[in-house]
């Protein structure tokens, strides 16, 4: 009997770290006010949903649980990440048109209080076989980095969060002769 008490009391003490969870992205994501995007791209990709996709299912696979929180929902008691788009670099016509990049302003909210904020730009050329995909297919490869970004931020305040600079190579690819 006293060993089944002694399993029930650290089952107790453990169950706050078990269950607390971590964040939780807060929809819809949204642009800043001063955002800049082409407006086709915005139309065509919906870099918002793409990111409430990514994030929210990266979290959710790191909670074992939710990953994310309707903005108008009661978040009483829990982390949420926020997310607003500031810039979207590119145009349609895919790799041809060159590198294409993201930039979020994340916050991170405990109990109602922002507790953390910061910025984030992912570039990606497409990788392999750039010339073939499209600006939507290049810019989801940014948004999953983002989303792989976002889980660590947001586990350790000390995860620091590099703006990344443009490629290298910032030219369109080019055609075989």
């Amino acid at each position: 009997m006293k060993k089944y008490l002694l399993a029930g009391a650290a089952a107790l003490l453990l169950a706050p770290a078990c269950f607390a969870g971590g964040a939780v992205l807060e929809t819809p994501v949204a642009y800043t006010p001063d955002a800049t995007v082409v407006d086709a791209v915005k139309a065509e990709c919906k870099v918002e949903d793409m990111l409430a996709q990514d994030v929210g299912g990266a979290l959710a696979k790191d909670n074992d649980g939710a990953g994310t929180i309707d903005a108008k929902a009661d978040a009483s008691g829990k982390t949420v990440l926020r997310l607003r788009i500031s810039f979207v670099m590119g145009v349609l016509g895919g790799g041809w048109t060159g590198p294409k990049a993201i930039t979020v302003k994340p916050q991170l909210f405990e109990n109602g209080k922002m507790t953390r904020e910061g910025k984030l730009t992912r570039w990606s050329t497409g990788g392999a076989f750039a010339a073939f995909k499209g600006t939507c297919d290049i810019l989801k490869r940014c948004s999953k980095q983002i989303a792989d970004d976002m889980v660590e931020w947001v586990k350790d305040p000390t995860y620091e969060l590099d703006d990344q600079d443009p490629p290298k190579d910032t030219s369109a690819p080019v055609a075989a002769k």
